[in-house]
């Protein structure tokens, strides 16, 4: 009997060595080209991390995953990248994570206005089961969340006209993304929103077509200098600027362990990077602005913006099917976080 238990022993070692083996066989005969493409310019905080995270996958999975990332909107971006994730494309993107509500309508109520206060309530938030869920969800749509922090400050509104108040912003016409909660949130704040690329925006500053654009610092001081064409910015904050990084579910299911942890590790790690660098850059920005550009700063009426704005959790409800309790439920979760750290 212990001579049958000793060979029945070495034949289970002998198959999962050779399981063993053939998984890294595999892993070392692996090879797949991602296209990454997203929005934003070289000046521009996503931009960079795009650029940092493509070469460091490339380089530390010894090319087993070659990332060729594009900027300046050369390639499908916005609700187009998403698409490509959900055929199954050989794609990564980096958007506006309420795009995503089309397939999973929880999305935009996770980044919708006036709920967040500072990165930490943010991240909190991304590391919850409630976040955990949606992302579940959306893996069923063939959408694979890489990571959620690539954030760049918050966005507030960007004119030349002091604004206050909601209807401060009445008649104003402000540059929007094509993302209906955008479009909708602009048109709560009280402003008439004209959604288009932000690679047209200046040039629609300059022609009167519009009067300036809800954006962030980093955004008011990138390329093409916005700040030269709009010097007032109230202090809105009505949404963290915010985008995940996502690719096809099945794509990703596809890859070895031994390149996907590599791949989840530089998902993370870019993440972070853009999030604390430009929190830490933005101060710098704000000063050189206010004394070199004459750009200038105001508190705003919030509580009469986050009136204004709450009508919108009732729409994406209605336009998405949203959960009607989560609004509330993430309100309850952040108010936790504030009252722990502030104990």
């Amino acid at each position: 009997m212990k001579k049958i238990l000793a060979i029945l022993l070495a034949l289970t070692m002998i198959f999962a060595l050779s399981a063993v083996s053939a998984s890294a066989d595999d892993a070392d005969d692996f090879h797949i080209d991602l296209t990454y493409s997203d929005v934003f310019n070289p000046a521009e905080w996503n931009y960079k991390a795009a650029e940092l995270f493509a070469e460091a996958v490339t380089e530390r999975t010894e090319g087993h995953i070659t990332v060729t990332f594009h900027g300046l909107n050369e390639l499908d971006c916005y609700r187009d990248s998403v698409v490509h994730a959900e055929n199954g494309d050989n794609w990564i993107g980096l958007e506006e994570p309420s795009l995503f509500a089309d397939w999973v309508g929880d999305c935009a109520v996770l980044v919708g206005p006036m709920l967040y206060n500072n990165d930490a309530e943010y991240n909190y938030v991304m590391d919850s089961d409630l976040v955990a869920d949606v992302i579940a969800r959306l893996a069923e749509e063939n959408i694979h969340i890489l990571d959620t922090h690539y954030s760049f400050g918050y966005r507030s509104v960007v004119t030349n006209k002091d604004i206050y108040t909601p209807a401060d912003l009445n008649g104003v016409k402000l540059r929007s993304t094509t993302a209906s909660l955008f479009i909708k949130t602009i048109e709560c704040l009280g402003a008439t929103p004209v959604p288009m690329s932000f690679t047209e925006c200046l040039s629609s500053i300059s022609s009167g077509v519009v009067d300036g654009f809800e954006g962030s610092t980093s955004t008011l001081a990138g390329a093409g200098a916005p700040y030269e064409l709009v010097k007032k910015v109230a202090l809105t904050n009505h949404f963290i600027a915010t985008r995940w990084l996502f690719m096809a579910q099945d794509v990703y299911e596809s890859i070895p362990e031994k390149w996907r942890d590599i791949l989840d590790e530089c998902a993370v790690e870019f993440g972070m990077w853009e999030q604390t660098s430009c929190a830490e850059d933005e101060a710098v920005q704000i000063e050189k602005m206010k004394t070199e550009d004459g750009v200038t700063w105001n508190e705003v009426d919030l509580d009469a913006f986050t009136e204004a704005c709450a009508p919108v959790y009732d729409w994406i409800v209605e336009e998405y099917g949203a959960n009607p309790d989560l609004h509330q439920q993430l309100v309850d979760l952040i108010a936790d976080f504030r009252a722990g750290q502030a104990a």
